[in-house]
Order: C-alpha cells, then structure tokens, then sequence
C-alpha cells in the first residue's frame, strides 16, 4: 500500500514563546453547504463513509476548493455533484462572513460555510456527478433531527446556525 499523501502534508514550525516543535497538517480550504428544502424544515445531507469513525456518516455537502477558486464557486460546484441541484434552484443564499478553523491545533484548514433554500420542493435535481471512488446517497432530513442523526460537527453548526436564520 502507498503511504503517501495526496490531501495532506505534514508540516513543522517552531512555536513562537516556547521554542518547542509543533507538528500540523497543511491542508487546502474546504467548503460546506447546506440546502433546505421551500419551507426549511428539511435538510439534504449526503451520507458517505469515512475513516475517521470507521462508518458511514450524514453530513453536509463539503469538499475542497480547487486551487484558487473562489469559495462561493466552490460551494455551489460541490452542491451540484453531490445533489443534482443547481444555482439557479436556490434562493435566500447566505453565508458566514469567513472561513472558520477545522481544528487550529492541528492544521491549517478554514471551512466556508453556505446554506441556501430550494425555490420549489417540486424542483427535481440532476444526476449527481461524483468524482472518481465517491460513494455518495443523498437523504433528506428534518431539520429538528440533526443532532439525533449526525455526528458530525460542520453539520451540526450549518444546519442549526442557517435554519435559526429567517
């Protein structure tokens, strides 16, 4: 097995005051976003393995932003090969004002957070268009669900923070 890395690279930088090493992964930005359905009392989250947890997990549409695309781009580019759903299905597009830290203590990574709302729940999406060896199933949630279904913590924040949001 390859034990190189294509996302990560392990890094060093000498801590400012104490001199020690600190060891950190740098890693590209990340984007995430959340659709609710007309009335915003569903969510669609995709559900996919992942190694951390060992199991599948529900989750927020997320992915890495390509090299320097914009981050708004980014989001709406992996809306669309994860869902089927397009710009132009959505409305009340809002967006926190910058990219927060995955986990400071060890990487480098900002996750952009988006959310928007479905014009119509009548709007049927297109084919998802996945990169290659993503497995992904779309499933739609009630939103007062979330913390029953996911374990995870991007969803979490984006589902309770955008649908608070009037």
């Amino acid at each position: 097995m390859d034990n190189s890395f294509k996302f990560l690279k392990g890094a060093k930088m000498i801590h400012p005051t104490t001199g020690i090493t600190l060891e950190y992964l740098d890693k590209s930005n990340a984007v995430c976003f959340v659709l609710f359905n007309e009335t915003k009392e569903k969510a669609i989250l995709v559900k996919q393995f992942r190694p951390g947890p060992k199991d599948y997990t529900l989750e927020v549409c997320a992915g890495l932003i390509d090299g320097d695309e914009d981050p708004r781009t980014a989001a709406f580019r992996e809306l669309r090969e994860e869902t089927g759903y397009l710009k132009k299905d959505i409305v009340d597009v809002e967006e926190l004002p910058q990219g927060l830290y995955v986990s400071p203590g060890y990487t480098t990574e900002n996750l952009y957070f988006f959310s928007g709302r479905l014009k119509s729940d009548d709007i049927e999406p297109l084919e998802q268009s996945l990169d290659n060896g993503e497995d992904v199933k779309v499933v739609w949630v009630d939103v007062k669900d979330i913390l029953r279904l996911s374990n995870d913590m991007k969803t979490i924040l984006a589902v309770t923070y955008f649908s608070r949001k009037k």
